[in-house]
């Protein structure tokens, strides 16, 4: 039995009503044609950031062609052009940060840097499946509930009044991004800010209050996120270059030893910054308990489900504790990600928005690019031509890495800004016998210090969206913030590293 005629009434213009009609010649359908859309101009933000960009592809390929200089190989030399350009690219934000990070990967193996086979290989480096499980315990924290219970359980401790509120909001932050990423944490306590905000009739971009509970908010997570593997992506990334680079790493006990003095003053500094940067307000505290009590009394008692992703978790930060020196981080991390799709507690569908593919991706390419510019001899190239004949402390050199690292920050992503450092960072601690574990924590923990700008860091772009701060508010005390953080840094590195054996 032959089906329905399909006739083109453009073919037959006498076709019965009920054959096949084109969309466009239906009833009712006729329409005027669209005018085509006005010309845009390019903005002189996305000129800059072509020009920039341009410059940087011009500038690698003129390193590629050029003769090789002394001391350098053909192939360091192509790993030299391959980094200028994604460095280039990282910093102008040009295309998304994982496009360059599989670009690096592929220029490395059409350049001769690298053999393509030992370039896909490093892309493969454990660092990247750590971050992978990372994502996925962070998304069933979230996704669970279980974040904003241990959020709200920490906030209603801290109600005697509004300095103890802020600070209450900014040690929560901190708690919380110990355990999971910073941008999820900010992500998940901006709500609850916001709704304190609202309850306690705060005026948006007036308010000295709101400002401080919001700076409380971003700087609290930026600041944690340093105590941990989970706070950031910066540390499992440096990890994966410390081990492909050394083939030894830094265990998570040690990292937490290492790094909590920066947390807990980081911590202790910005809580007195806020206090007397900003002036005093009488507030409505009464109306900010109120809000905190309901939404607690809405959440109920814990759950089945958030009870198994709690032991999970913590089982997990236990295995890393315990097992970190001889068991792969990545391993644990897997594992644990697979035990919460077996409990049930998490779906495949549950990760949309909690698993960034983009930063897994980028973390790839960083990864294989500074092994390159490592086996290659280029990163000990370049530091010997800027530092030949000159002689200068190591604390000093570890204090410039730091410096620069926080500047890049304001420019590119943390990460990218570790990644880009570290090889250098290596070289400079191969020739001034610098412990490489002291520049991991260096260039790592500074690149979490960038307070200045809203677009410099997740938690600062989260709260300065929230419409109650100013541009001009966070430029003056988030510059002061940096710097004494730089210095809390430095002091750490030179007094507490000595003592627990990483200098």
């Amino acid at each position: 039995m032959s089906g329905p005629s399909i006739v083109d009434p453009r073919l037959d213009p006498g076709a019965p009503a009920d054959e096949f009609l084109w969309p466009a010649d239906r009833p009712g359908d006729r329409r005027a044609p669209a005018l085509p859309a006005p010309r845009r101009r390019p903005s002189r933000e996305a000129l800059l950031q072509w020009g920039l960009s341009a410059l940087g592809v011009a500038g690698g390929l003129f390193v590629l062609l050029a003769a090789t200089p002394a001391g350098l190989t053909p192939q360091g030399q192509a790993a030299c052009a391959v980094f200028l350009v994604c460095t280039t690219l990282w910093i102008t934000d040009l295309v998304p940060i994982g496009v360059t990070g599989l670009l690096a990967v592929a220029l490395l193996g059409l350049t001769g840097a690298m053999k393509p086979a030992a370039a896909y290989a490093a892309f493969g480096n454990s660092a990247v499946f750590f971050i992978i499980g990372v994502f996925i315990l962070a998304a069933a924290t979230i996704h669970s509930g279980l974040s904003k219970r241990l959020a709200l359980f920490f906030i209603r401790r801290f109600q005697r009044g509004p300095h103890a509120l802020a600070a209450g909001i900014m040690l929560t932050a901190a708690f919380l991004t110990v355990w999971m990423p910073a941008q999820a944490t900010a992500a998940m306590l901006f709500p609850i800010t916001l709704e304190l905000s609202a309850a306690m009739g705060l005026r948006q971009k007036e308010s000295p209050y709101a400002k401080v509970l919001f700076l409380s908010l971003a700087w609290g997570a930026m600041v944690g996120s340093n105590a941990s593997f989970l706070g950031s992506t910066r540390a499992p990334l440096a990890l994966g270059i410390l081990e492909s680079r050394f083939g030894q790493s830094i265990t998570f006990g040690q990292w937490m030893l290492a790094s909590m003095p920066v947390v807990l003053l980081g911590v202790m500094v910005g809580l007195m910054v806020l206090r007397f940067w900003f002036p005093g307000e009488r507030v409505d505290l009464q109306a900010a308990r109120d809000t905190i009590q309901r939404s607690v009394a809405e959440l109920g008692r814990m759950g089945s489900r958030q009870g198994i992703v709690a032991g999970i978790v913590g089982a997990t930060v236990c295995a890393w504790v315990l097992l970190g020196g001889r068991v792969d981080l990545a391993a644990i991390a897997l594992l644990s990600a697979a035990l919460l799709f077996f409990t049930r507690v998490l779906q495949w569908t549950d990760l949309e928005g909690y698993v960034h593919w983009g930063i897994v991706m980028m973390y790839g390419g960083a990864i294989a690019l500074g092994q390159a510019v490592e086996s290659t001899g280029a990163a000990r190239w370049l530091v010997s031509g800027v530092l030949e004949g000159v002689s200068i402390p190591p604390f000093v050199a570890v204090a410039g890495l730091a410096l620069l690292t926080v500047l890049l920050t304001e420019f590119m992503s943390n990460a990218a800004a570790v990644a880009v450092m570290l090889p250098l960072g290596f070289s400079l601690a191969d020739q001034m016998s610098i412990s490489p574990v002291a520049i991991v924590l260096t260039c790592s923990l500074a690149a979490g210090l960038d307070f200045t700008f809203p677009f410099s860091s997740a938690p600062n772009t989260i709260a300065y969206s929230s419409g109650y701060l100013r541009m001009r508010d966070m430029l003056g005390v988030g510059l002061l913030m940096t710097v004494l953080s730089v210095i809390l840094l430095l002091l750490v590195s030179r007094l507490w590293w000595p003592l627990i054996g990483v200098l």
